[in-house]
């Protein structure tokens, strides 16, 4: 099975890209302070019929920073820049979570000949705006502001004194090579300072997306994490709280749905919001499934709804 990690230089920066498989093209795009190694099994899955393409956003893995705001919109053009230069001329297959759920809808509104089908995996919502207006003393206090000064502070820092503030991440039950790269991952203060303009950003680009052009007619489909995985989990956040942002967080993934006609809605039972890691099979069906609507579209020599 091919695979290879080359460096790309888009808009002036040199970015980290894994490519494995052939055939028509996927691009996953990573949530925010996610490796894209993590994507592991489900590109195992994908590539068996599908050339699929990650790549680690500017700042992120051994991706440059470059001197660009990291903003929705940015990664958008840096996509569209980067697929020519990977000799992809045809529209793509796109699958977004968390945060690259909301470059991904960004990229569907502002470039809609270059993608024909949207898979968003958990996805952080045009809407999310609405999670700030819950009553929850607990959970409110891990805010924006709380992030902003943290990604502030690490991302002064050196990699051996994150060593001492970052305690050493779960097991995926990914190849030993892969946890390293996930270890060393967490230990670059550029992520931090990319982290850093997403979160000062996100808010104003999901107000931008949401009033932007117009959602293209492809096949869709939402997958959103288990509500009852997320509050039975041995977290110290009071239940009552967790019971009202995850029956919100959930309306919200349902919402999305909305962006086209006969669009497919899954929850991935027994999966929190890392759900390519909790149920790859739960995205690799979805996408199967995708890619039938895809070709039955092209067969009838248009768009049609999914059911």
């Amino acid at each position: 099975m091919n695979e290879q990690i080359r460096f790309i230089k888009v808009r002036g920066a040199a970015m980290e890209v894994w490519e494995m498989g052939e055939g028509a093209p996927v691009v996953i795009l990573t949530g925010m302070n996610s490796p894209i190694w993590e994507w592991h099994p489900v590109v195992q899955a994908l590539s068996r019929n599908h050339r699929v393409i990650l790549f680690h956003r500017p700042g992120l893995g051994k991706s440059e920073i470059g001197d660009h705001t990291r903003r929705t919109g940015a990664i958008a053009e840096e996509l569209n820049e980067l697929l020519p230069l990977l000799g992809i001329h045809e529209p793509i297959m796109l699958i977004g979570h968390s945060y690259g759920g909301l470059c991904a809808q960004h990229f569907a509104r502002w470039y809609p000949s270059k993608i024909k089908a949207l898979l968003l995996v958990d996805s952080t919502s045009v809407n999310l705006h609405r999670l700030d207006d819950l009553d929850l003393p607990v959970m409110d206090a891990d805010n924006d502001a709380a992030w902003l000064e943290t990604c502030l502070s690490y991302s002064e820092k050196t990699r051996e004194e994150l060593k001492v503030v970052i305690p050493p991440g779960w097991d995926p039950g990914l190849p030993t090579p892969l946890l390293e790269k996930l270890s060393d991952f967490q230990l670059n203060p550029l992520m931090y300072a990319a982290m850093h303009s997403e979160v000062t950003w996100w808010k104003e680009d999901a107000w931008i997306i949401k009033n932007g052009p117009r959602f293209p007619v492809i096949p869709l489909v939402v997958i959103a994490r288990d509500k009852k995985s997320i509050i039975r989990q041995e977290d110290g956040l009071p239940e009552w709280e967790k019971r009202i942002f995850e029956a919100l967080w959930e309306k919200l993934m349902y919402e999305q749905t909305r962006l086209m006609d006969g669009s497919r809605f899954i929850v991935a039972e027994g999966s929190g919001h890392a759900v390519h890691l909790d149920r790859p099979d739960v995205v690799v069906e979805a996408f199967h499934h995708l890619t039938k609507k895809v070709q039955e579209n092209e067969g009838a020599g248009g768009s049609c709804p999914i059911h």
